[in-house]
């Protein structure tokens, strides 16, 4: 048990050893929860970690001799799955018919009787293609997820968790799908049903001084290579996805995180997935995580990502964002493409070896000073500003901003470069530094 517990629903910290669990501002708030067990509300700040998920489940707030604790609520305390709401039941009927539409044969709950594994609807595919579609409308605990995958693999199914919230629990604790439909009356045809999230293409991103962030695999610099990125496919329904998973030309994909914490499933395309492993085994979830090529160990987690706080505000960052934030998942630590050999070839000026990615950095930020330079020079004159002939719009002084912003922040890269700190001399090494930057060859 313990006595700190996080509020979703509120995004703040609870602590019942004092009465009015530390927020006067919510008067009652302790009667509301006490008793009142809400999948998805309450969540451990201590035992957050369970096979790389945060949290093992929910909390529920119980009284030992008259004080609140909270205890772990591994799956549903109540009843998870209420009857089917008329969204569930459009659902199911509309993903059973399609799939027996193209030629599928399709199996739904109604017609597999009673029973603790069914599912709400079974495809069965081409080849060894067979989905198992779980529409998970309503909160649900993670073990009770996990359970019901589990026996659907052991079946020989994958399954497709079909959820309608951005925050609901199997994304990413199974392959899934999100659509954004709230009311059985939008269950009608293709263009009601866009897919918000789930499926991914992926995108080799060009490792360069054009981009404004930083290496993915080093932490800093540009290494002049191609990362990968898994980026959110657009354009696609419904359909597109019953119709794609049963034939094989969307497979999932699981993708460890880097630092232990959950990873990512997916659904991609098998070129994307093949190009992406190169060769090598899918991950297993609750594995752990793959060395990186060089062998070297997986970078540690960046600060803002493990929290300025302290392990706990890691946990309350993880909880408060959306489980499917639609942002790009970075997977450089595996999937990278070396750059060209300018990027790693030193510049030797005198008793100066210059990383060839620093001299990369000094001319990208010479030129964009030119090109702040050049915005300046066409703004309006001081003159004529004074005299009311003329005035700097919104757009100008927005473009030079941000020539201004790019100049600032490719200088402090370039100041921060470790390289400085092998050096004595920072004068004459800033001097070797402007004269590799201009010179094609060095001496």
């Amino acid at each position: 048990m313990t006595y700190s517990v996080w509020h979703r629903g509120l995004g703040i910290t609870l602590d019942l050893t004092e009465a009015d669990l530390g927020h006067p501002e919510y008067p009652g708030l302790l009667d509301e929860i006490y008793g009142n067990y809400q999948p998805d509300l309450l969540y451990c700040l201590e035992a957050h970690e369970d096979e790389g998920f945060v949290c093992p489940g929910f909390m529920a707030i119980r009284k030992v001799s008259g004080r609140p604790h909270a205890m772990h609520v591994a799956k549903g305390e109540r009843r998870e799955t209420k009857a089917e709401s008329d969204l569930h039941k459009a659902l199911r009927d509309y993903t059973a018919e399609v799939a027996s539409d193209e030629g599928f044969r399709v199996t739904r709950t109604e017609d597999a009787g009673s029973g603790k594994g069914r599912t709400d609807v079974t495809v069965e595919g081409a080849g060894t293609h067979r989905l198992a579609y779980e529409i998970q409308l309503a909160a649900i605990a993670g073990g009770s997820v996990d359970d019901r995958t589990r026996r659907a693999r052991v079946q020989g199914l994958t399954p497709l968790w079909l959820v309608n919230n951005e925050n609901a629990i199997p994304i990413d604790r199974a392959p899934w799908a999100r659509l954004n439909v709230q009311s059985w009356r939008d269950v009608t045809d293709r263009a009601a049903l866009p897919v918000r999230g789930g499926i991914k293409h992926l995108h080799m991103s060009r490792c360069d001084w054009s981009n404004p962030v930083p290496c993915r695999s080093r932490g800093a610099g540009r290494c002049g290579g191609r990362h990968a990125l898994w980026e959110p496919v657009r354009g696609l329904y419904y359909d597109d996805v019953i119709r794609r998973t049963a034939t094989g030309e969307l497979v999932s994909l699981y993708l460890p995180h880097p630092a232990g914490r959950r990873g990512w499933h997916m659904w991609v395309t098998p070129g994307d997935k093949e190009e992406f492993l190169e060769g090598r085994p899918e991950p297993v979830p609750g594995a752990p995580p793959e060395s990186r090529p060089d062998g070297a160990q997986p970078l540690p987690v960046p600060r803002a990502e493990a929290g300025a706080d302290g392990p706990g505000d890691g946990v309350r960052s993880e909880l408060t964002r959306a489980r499917d934030d639609e942002r790009p998942i970075d997977a450089s630590l595996w999937h990278t493409e070396p750059g060209p050999a300018a990027f790693s070839r030193p510049f030797t000026v005198g008793e100066f070896v210059i990383p060839g990615d620093l001299v990369a950095a000094r001319r990208t930020f010479t030129r964009a000073l030119e090109h702040s330079a050049d915005i300046a020079a066409h703004l309006p004159s001081g003159a004529d500003i004074v005299a009311g002939r003329a005035e700097i719009t919104a757009e100008q002084r927005e473009r030079l901003g941000d020539a201004r912003e790019r100049c600032r922040r490719l200088a402090e890269e370039m100041h921060t470069h470790p390289w400085w700190e092998t050096v004595g001399d920072r004068h004459a090494a800033r001097e070797a530094l402007a004269y590799a930057a201009t010179h094609d060859s060095a001496f």
